[in-house]
């Protein structure tokens, strides 16, 4: 789980510089608390798929772009 736990942080990450948003823009639309969504960008946890669909609401993607494809590296 931990290599899926990184390509999913690496993902959001990603997401998150190309439209340009920050942790504390993140925390004030989504709820989730800092220290949480810090953890999980560092993947030190796991993204909940309901925590990954308010990411990708808030940032104007679909969740599906978060979550890596079967046989993806």
């Amino acid at each position: 789980m931990d290599h899926l736990d990184v390509m999913v942080a690496e993902r959001v990450q990603h997401v998150l510089a190309k439209r340009g948003v920050g942790l504390n823009d993140l925390v004030k639309h989504t709820g989730m608390p800092a220290a949480t969504l810090q953890r999980r960008l560092a993947a030190r946890g796991s993204f909940t798929l309901c925590e990954l669909a308010r990411i990708a609401a808030f940032v104007g993607c679909r969740t599906a772009e978060l979550i890596p494809r079967m046989g993806e590296k």
